[in-house]
This record gives structure tokens, sequence and C-alpha cells, in this order.
């Protein structure tokens, strides 16, 4: 029988490690992106994504059912396109587009608000928004 000796497999070792920390990495992200999809979003989008919340019959706008971004778009979940909109930074392309929180402004952290850091900070957490969002599509 073989003796794994840990000093002579430093590669399987490190690779063991980087699965298991990506994995932890990739849960902790879509528990993070439910629970701010949940604490953000929802009030208007419904916890289901349906577009049924119920801060729209106070705030009396229309939200999207999030659940068939994918079917609306010939089956490919639209990433960029879903990022983008709750970022809200790039692009104005109405006025309408007030009824929705600029969450790539308001995710800044504070007293580092632009800094590399801050929109990386950004960048993750609504990221992990859209790919919860993206575990919402209807098949």
């Amino acid at each position: 029988m073989a003796q794994f000796h840990w000093f002579t497999a430093p590669g399987k070792l490190a690779a063991l490690l980087l699965a298991g920390i990506l994995a932890a990495g990739t849960a902790l992200a879509a528990d993070t992106g439910k629970q701010d999809f949940v604490k953000n979003c929802a009030g208007c989008h419904g916890t289901s994504g349906k577009g049924n919340g119920p801060d729209l019959y106070v705030l009396g706008i229309k939200a999207p059912d999030l659940t068939l971004l994918s079917k609306q778009n010939s089956g490919v979940f639209p990433f960029q396109k879903v990022e983008d909109s709750i970022d809200g930074r790039n692009g104005f392309p109405s006025h309408r587009r007030l009824d929705m929180p600029f969450w790539g402004v308001n995710f800044q952290q504070q007293g580092k608000e632009y800094t590399p850091q801050s929109e990386a900070y950004v960048k993750a957490r609504i990221d992990a928004i859209v790919r919860y969002v993206q575990s919402l599509q209807q098949k």
C-alpha cells in the first residue's frame, strides 16, 4: 500500500486547498447575492423576482419580472445588461431609470468612494446579485 506524503505532493495539496476556498467563496457570493437582493431589490421585484414587491403600491411604478430575462433573450441570460442596470452608472436611457436606485453609487465603501478598492467591492456585490437573479430564471 502506497503512503501519501504531504511533502511529495505540494501541488495536489495546494489544488485541494484552492478548490475548497473557491467553493466556499462561490457559496458565500451566492448567499451575499441573495441577501442583497432581499434587502435592496425585493421591495419592488418581490422575493421571487416576479415584480410583485410590496413597495410598488407606494411608489406607483411597475417592476419587471426578473424570472423571464433569459426567456426574453432567446434563452440566454443577459448578464452584462443586468449588471449595468443594477449598477446604474453606465448610460442614462431615460428619466424612468430614476425608478431604480443606482447601486453602483449606493454600494460604495464609505470614506473610500470610487477608489479601485471600493469599485472592486461594488462590482463583487453587484455580480453576486446578478448571479442570484440568474438563478431565478424560469426554465
